[in-house]
């Protein structure tokens, strides 16, 4: 039977606005926000991941980024890995355990628990030392600036865990789920996938070396917030450094740039394997060295995530493709108004969208971004 979500989005729901109005359009007939909600806890019950409840509070922050297997890298990635899946039980295994090519690897979201199905096992589903594996995994895995994402989105997780559609949507942090691809040892083309709502991280490693990130998506809501005693700022350095270089242009090149309406949402995100949009904005090729500076900062913040044996050469190749890049900006730099930013060349397509409105009443004013990396000539690493 077609999964719900599916059928959901078959039918071409696109949420155009969570303000006042409320209302969505699909195929051109508006419905109320009422029958959205409605539909959402039908297919929360029916279909979404049901991972056993963890105190958040107990949970979040998750532990801090250590250096156990040494700097990030795929050899600490395989260490960890086989030490992790070494704890799991034989279902587990099967359940984390897929294919290299196996469909679901494409199937990444980043809606929330209550709406898509996830593959994989949940933090939920974890001993707690199982989790302990599970950190040191993802802190030999990633950048210690990847693993502050991953610490963000849980965090603000676990923020909207008390809000008052938490239950039926499954905002909590122990809803994010690690899977496996491939054959998992040395010399062998194996990849990981670690994700749930506002984030997806996919990353790929052949010839015991990281050889893609792409696709990955980060998002948060909120954006700059407190939780149990911790100030977090989730995605916000990511909209700074993108408003930084539209400071930095004249006001000839900022009009080019301003050359798209904000979108509902980001244009190549779940779904969108093999999409290249039309490439808009102000090219790169006449920035001055300031300018390029500013480009190349802004690309880092989500190139950087990944460890740097894969990071740096991809930026070797998106700096000597900078003249062919295209830099498109629209809004402020204020956290909870409307902006939109793309950067596009050959190697490289980040978007980045601040949406000015929040689902959850607690977060109302505190910010909600949804952010993608693509790498379009190295997905998944099978290209």
């Amino acid at each position: 039977m077609m999964r719900l979500c599916d059928w959901w989005v078959s039918l071409g729901c696109q949420l155009v606005t969570w303000n006042n109005s409320k209302v969505i359009d699909m195929n051109t007939k508006q419905f109320s926000l009422a029958w959205l909600m409605g539909l959402t806890f039908l297919s929360s019950q029916l279909l979404a991941h049901k991972a056993p409840a963890v105190e958040d509070y107990k949970l979040v922050p998750i532990p801090q980024y250590s250096q156990k297997y040494g700097a990030a890298s795929a050899k600490g990635a395989l260490q960890a890995a086989k030490v992790l899946i070494s704890t799991l039980s034989k279902e587990q295994r099967a359940q984390a355990s897929f294919k290299l090519k196996a469909k679901q690897r494409s199937g990444w979201s980043n809606l929330p628990a209550g709406i898509v199905e996830r593959e994989g096992i949940s933090v939920g589903e974890l001993t707690v030392d199982q989790r302990e594996h599970l950190f040191d995994f993802l802190s030999a895995s990633l950048s210690p600036a990847g693993y502050q994402s991953v610490m963000n989105v849980m965090a603000a997780e676990a923020f909207l865990s008390g809000d008052k559609r938490a239950a039926r949507l499954k905002w909590a942090p122990e809803n994010y789920w690690i899977s496996f691809y491939g054959t998992v040892e040395e010399n062998q083309a194996w990849g990981w996938q670690f994700g749930g709502h506002h984030l997806a991280l996919n990353i790929a490693i052949e010839n015991n070396e990281v050889e893609s990130m792409s696709p990955s998506f980060i998002g948060t809501e909120p954006a700059l917030f407190s939780y149990n005693g911790v100030e977090y700022r989730s995605v916000v350095d990511m909209h700074e450094t993108g408003y930084a270089l539209y400071k930095g242009l004249s006001k000839g090149q900022q009009k080019a740039a301003n050359a798209v309406s904000i979108p509902d949402d980001i244009l190549t995100g779940p779904g969108k394997d093999g999409f290249i949009p039309e490439q808009l904005g102000v090219s790169a090729i006449d920035f001055d060295e300031k300018q390029r500076q500013l480009l190349i900062a802004a690309i880092e913040q989500w190139v950087l995530v990944q460890p740097n044996e894969n990071a740096l050469r991809e930026m070797e190749t998106i700096k000597k493709e900078l003249s062919q890049t295209s830099f498109v900006w629209c809004g402020t730099t204020e956290i909870n108004t409307p902006s939109y930013m793309r950067i596009q060349g050959p190697s490289v397509i980040i978007e980045l969208l601040s949406t000015g409105g929040n689902v959850g009443d607690s977060a109302q004013g505190q910010g909600h971004y949804h952010t993608i990396y693509r790498n379009p000539n190295n997905e998944y690493g099978l290209d």
